[in-house]
């Protein structure tokens, strides 16, 4: 789950234990790593093993936890689940826009692009303005809207983002220079880019209006659904008019591993109808005894309607955003 891998087990978990915004925290991250650093917390007493790979906080902890949480509320804006998988491509196509951008208004085109991938160079290429008097306006408009992304978070967090930028003779930090300058853990630096970065990915789709001028840089990264690679292909044949029966069969799938492809999808495309599903009658009830009672455990949705599936009452659960929604029938 920290290190991204999107399946449709660690996609529930992460919704399961609350944790979506850790979600895809630590890519790369080995498992030997991950464990050590267990250990290390349990040695120093912060957390305590309850059962085998069970793990509490003990008092002490909680009390760094408290006493951390101001310090780096700047997390709080973390959303991996939601956009881990796009987060790279905003980052190289604003960064290279900047860059290019930057060089351009002090008439400087010699120099070396901190971006080769073709498809971001592409991208820039087909928003970035003709003459001199735009390139004015743009840099304007983009410091703009920047500066009111960056202004909802902590200094550190903001001046950390910035120094990640690079522009006329300046070629942006890395994280391992960014974490010796700053004397923190080069995974508190990551953490920290990556929740500014998911701030202003979120502007964008939720408050693109706001936003014109990121908009045009990375709008179509966030209009695409955040769907697992074979969810997404199940998508696209629900698109192309394929039926369930012939998803199957050409996919050799299960019934249930499709029913997770739809509520993954239900979840995550907005406009995706569920009435071939559950008819509108029985959504208003299931609806209605969510928001009655907040329950997030399938159970209970089942017990009060025995007549539905888990596959019915969790396309609701995913279309009201409940938290257990893309977790197994089972």
């Amino acid at each position: 789950m920290v290190t991204g891998k999107k399946t449709a087990q660690s996609l529930s978990d992460s919704q399961w234990f609350g944790i979506e915004r850790y979600y895809a925290a630590f890519k790369g991250m080995a498992h030997d790593t991950f464990t050590a650093s267990i250990e290390s917390l349990v040695k120093e007493k912060y957390m305590k093993a309850l059962e085998e790979h069970v793990y509490i906080l003990t008092e002490k902890g909680e009390q760094v936890l408290r006493s951390e949480s101001g310090r780096l509320s700047s997390l709080n804006h973390l959303n991996g689940l939601k956009y881990a998988s796009i987060e790279t491509s905003c980052w190289q196509v604003i960064t290279l826009y900047v860059q290019a951008l930057s060089n351009s208004l002090y008439g400087h085109s010699n120099y070396s692009p901190v971006i080769r991938d073709f498809s971001v160079i592409q991208k820039v290429k087909s928003v970035f303005p003709k003459t001199e008097s735009e390139r004015k306006i743009q840099a304007e408009k983009l410091y703009q809207e920047l500066s009111q992304v960056l202004l909802e978070h902590d200094s550190v967090s903001a001046q950390l983002f910035v120094k990640k930028l690079s522009g006329y003779n300046r070629i942006g930090s890395t994280f391992e220079q960014l974490s010796r300058i700053e004397g923190a853990s080069q995974e508190e630096i990551v953490l920290r880019f990556r929740a500014v970065l998911h701030s202003l990915i979120h502007k964008i789709a939720y408050e693109k209006i706001n936003f014109p001028m990121l908009h045009s840089l990375i709008g179509s990264f966030t209009e695409a659904p955040a769907l697992t690679k074979s969810a997404s292909l199940t998508y696209r044949m629900l698109t192309n008019n394929k039926s369930l029966e012939e998803i199957m069969n050409v996919r050799n799938l299960k019934i249930s591993t499709l029913e997770d492809h739809l509520v993954e999808i239900a979840r995550e495309v907005h406009d995706f109808p569920i009435t071939p599903y559950i008819n509108d009658k029985e959504f208003l009830k299931v609806k209605h005894f969510y928001t009655k009672t907040n329950e997030t455990k399938l159970r209970p949705f089942k017990d009060a309607f025995p007549h539905l599936s888990y596959f019915q009452i969790r396309l609701v659960l995913a279309k009201e955003g409940g938290k257990h929604a893309t977790g197994s029938s089972t």
